[in-house]
């Protein structure tokens, strides 16, 4: 799994275009193959900024979507648009999964 967490600073009064301008390559990325998930946030306290969250299957399936039209018109936008991009990569290849089905068991009191 390829997870991407990013603080995408805007210029200043830019936010909401290019959160309008993020919607129609954020579609064509999330039906995607490899793409988990694919999120832009306005962040709560920093009216410039966005958060960007984003998970693939792999890191072959990233690097295939950093490859697509609708990313490089992304990233025209992205140009255009941010004075600032921070990211942080988390790659793993072993991942561990836990499953709760809280009808057929009901859980008890929460333990850590």
């Amino acid at each position: 799994m390829k997870l991407i967490t990013g603080w995408l600073t805007c210029r200043p009064g830019t936010r909401d275009e290019f959160l309008a301008r993020m919607k129609a390559p954020s579609e064509e990325t999330r039906r995607e193959p490899g793409c988990v998930f694919f999120e832009y946030h306005p962040h709560a306290d920093k009216p410039d900024v966005v958060v960007l969250i984003e998970g693939f299957y792999d890191a072959a399936a990233h690097e295939a979507h950093r490859h697509t039209p609708h990313m490089a018109v992304m990233q025209a936008e992205v140009r255009r648009l941010l004075v600032k991009l921070r990211l942080c990569y988390a790659v793993t290849e072993e991942s561990t999964w836990e499953e709760y089905d809280f009808v057929a068991n009901p859980p008890g009191p929460w333990k850590p």
